[in-house]
């Protein structure tokens, strides 16, 4: 299933289908920390292949490859967590064309979640989606800000999401990028995102996801 949306960014993102992919099994309320390094295909965030976009573990890691252009797709354990401090390490260019790669907190269902997310050619935002409506960019009155802290191309770098009460803030290798309050979402499970541009046949890559508590 695919819905159109609205967004805007700095260079190239500018409307996305979204196609929600998920562990299908039932919501379960789990104690924290929650970690996967990805060396276990049963792990729980599942694998699948389309014309559109492949997903799932190889070489002890996780992949979102995309086919099209203008395309998120992300992938959920089935969890259920309320504050959280959510981190992975991400290759947003891990394919020939730019990517947007992160993270997800307080992800509900396909219309409710908050998305943390990089580019790799060095631009970052928080994002919210709210009862079905557009994506919407929290940072930089509706774009994708810059930051010398991304390493650009095809890098890994380490992407750390803080979701406590009414704060949502983005870090990456250590470095505070955004801080924005939003009282949309409270709870749900966390993810991985993963987008294309124009030019589409994006690839991200995530290993080594650990979920704590922010306190």
């Amino acid at each position: 299933m695919t819905i159109r949306c609205r967004t805007q960014s700095a260079r190239w993102l500018a409307c996305l289908l979204l196609t929600v992919l998920c562990a299908c099994g039932a919501w379960r309320t789990d104690p924290l920390p929650y970690a996967d390094e990805f060396d276990n295909p049963d792990s729980g965030w599942g694998a699948e292949r389309t014309g559109a976009f492949e997903r799932g573990y190889e070489d002890g890691g996780y992949f979102i490859a995309l086919r099209r252009p203008n395309w998120l797709i992300w992938a959920t354990p089935g969890h259920t967590f309320a504050d959280v401090s959510v981190e992975a390490d991400v290759n947003a260019g891990a394919g020939a064309a730019v990517g947007l790669a992160g993270v997800l907190c307080r992800h509900r269902n396909r219309d409710n979640f908050y998305l943390f997310a990089i580019t790799s050619d060095g631009y970052y935002g928080i994002f919210r989606r709210v009862g079905g409506g557009a994506l919407e960019a929290l940072t930089g009155e509706g774009a994708l800000l810059s930051s010398d802290a991304i390493v650009t191309g095809d890098a890994v770098n380490h992407v750390q999401a803080v979701c406590q009460g009414e704060e949502l803030s983005l870090f990456v290798n250590e470095r505070p990028l955004a801080t924005v309050t939003d009282t949309a979402h409270t709870r749900g499970d966390v993810g991985l995102g993963a987008a294309s541009g124009p030019a589409g046949q994006a690839r991200a890559e995530f290993d080594n996801l650990e979920v704590t508590s922010p306190d």
